[in-house]
């Protein structure tokens, strides 16, 4: 888990996303927001503990000031180059995840206690509202990571992606499971009560709206599970990425137009009405999405150059080490990693060198950009001639050419510690003439990277304060 663990505070930003949004759907359910006043604590009436509507304000409210505390101390920390502390955020982290399983717990309740609707009635529709967030939130991640990955420097491993879709497929394993269990039962009782779960599934009295989006809802959570459950199918990325379409399409119909607008058929007089959602109402809904998006857009923007390192606050040059300027969760390779393999890896992830380390992670090279393109000039003669007979500098004169990193890597590469002093560092790429250095802990282990653009950014920044300092 500890690829994920390196992801941790992209989820925690959609946690905060989610919640938001579930807040503004309650704001639009109650009709006007007028109407907020009266569930407040203190200012309305929200008669707590008796009102499940006032339970529910309080895991969403409190799920969503965990999350932020959480989100907030970590950027802070960051962005001031220090790293943040487990003994803050290791409780909150613990208060969180029963804190998260009362929201889907608390939404469950409030469809369970409305007797006149038998349909909610059901002591297993708690467990089914975990089972499905566990199914579409995870699936929305995926898709949100490669779109960070691929936008941004951060570095999102594959076996993290890959970790999150395995435990997608036991998640939606156990939600089919319980489906299957409340079908049965409201199929084989046999029962009046059953009207509703019969409307939804084959229509009722001519009225079969609903029929199709269910079946196409469980097509789709059955295909994705089986995508889902084989490697073959869950570790390759068009059909990863295909699956996460599923089974976020079939939750969202199952647990939307397929939960609430049976429990409502027939309706207390025995009469059938279809419920078809109006403008407005499709509107607003596509208006409060939009927000969510704006939202986890806007975070990103502020999260994401402070996690890489790229934005920090109050340096001041004299203190500055490396562990404050670092580009953090570098990429690493394998000295049997393919030249090739190198090349695409340096393109996709737009740097230009990537540290070679050994079993036991520690550095021994660094394979750049340069060393693959006089590699290539090396093997193709006619390229160069193509280049206007470009001359091989010294350096690389006396390498052969080879496949893996450990035959074209730069060797020794030139590392320095967390507290190495900004001017050590500047003294150090200066004289040897090089682009970074690799900075490693005290075992050796490479723990971020130093380019000359961080020294620039760096340099920049304390500039910026010293000119605000001398307005102020």
């Amino acid at each position: 888990f500890k690829p994920i663990k390196e992801i941790v505070l992209f989820g925690e930003l959609l946690a905060v996303t989610a919640i938001v949004m579930c807040i503004l759907f309650i704001m639009v359910d109650m009709g006007q927001p007028l109407r907020v006043w009266h569930i407040l604590p203190a200012i309305g009436a929200m008669n707590f503990p008796s009102s499940l509507l006032a339970w529910d304000v309080v895991a969403l409210n409190g799920y969503l000031i965990i999350n932020t505390a959480i989100v907030f101390y970590v950027l802070y920390r960051l962005s001031i180059g220090k790293e943040y502390k487990m003994s803050v955020i290791g409780p909150l982290i613990i208060l969180s995840i029963p804190w998260a399983v009362s929201i889907h717990t608390v939404t469950a309740f409030l469809y369970n206690g409305l007797s006149s609707r038998p349909f909610w009635n059901a002591s297993i529709l708690a467990p089914r509202f975990l089972a499905s967030a566990f199914c579409s939130g995870p699936a929305i991640m995926i898709v949100l990571f490669q779109i960070i990955r691929k936008l941004s420097d951060v570095e999102i491993e594959n076996k993290a992606i890959f970790k999150i879709a395995e435990l997608i497929a036991y998640a939606i394993g156990l939600n089919l499971f319980l489906l299957g269990a409340e079908v049965f039962k409201e199929f084989y009782s046999g029962s009046i009560h059953s009207e509703p779960v019969k409307y939804l599934y084959f229509g009722l009295h001519g009225h079969n709206n609903l029929v199709p989006w269910i079946w196409f809802a469980t097509a789709m959570n059955i295909t994705a599970f089986f995508m889902f459950l084989f490697p073959r199918t869950r570790e390759n990325f068009v059909t990863l990425n295909m699956a996460c379409v599923f089974v976020i399409t079939g939750v969202y119909i199952e647990k939307g137009m397929g939960l609430i607008i049976p429990g409502f058929v027939p309706d207390t007089l025995g009469e059938i009405y279809e419920y078809i959602p109006t403008m407005q109402e499709i509107l607003v809904t596509i208006g409060i999405w939009a927000s969510g998006a704006m939202l986890y857009t806007f975070l990103l923007k502020f999260a994401v150059p402070v996690y890489t390192g790229k934005l920090r606050f109050g340096l001041r040059a004299k203190g500055i080490v490396a562990r404050d300027i670092m580009t953090r969760h570098l990429i690493t390779v394998s000295p049997e990693t393919e030249v090739d393999e190198i090349g695409k890896l340096l393109i996709s992830r737009r740097i230009s060198a990537v540290p070679v380390v050994d079993a036991d992670n520690k550095v021994i090279g660094v394979v750049s950009e340069s060393d693959i393109i006089f590699q290539e000039i090396r093997h193709e003669p006619e390229v160069a001639e193509r280049l206007g007979k470009l001359v091989l500098p010294e350096a690389q004169k006396g390498k052969k050419f080879g496949d893996t990193a450990s035959e074209i890597m730069t060797s020794p590469a030139i590392t320095a510690l967390e507290d190495t002093s900004m001017k050590e560092l500047i003294r150090s790429i200066a004289d040897r003439k090089i682009k970074r250095v690799i900075i490693v802990d005290g075992e050796g282990h490479p723990v971020g990277i130093v380019s000359r653009v961080d020294i620039l950014r760096t340099l920049d920044n304390i500039k910026l304060d010293s000119l605000k300092e001398g307005k102020a």
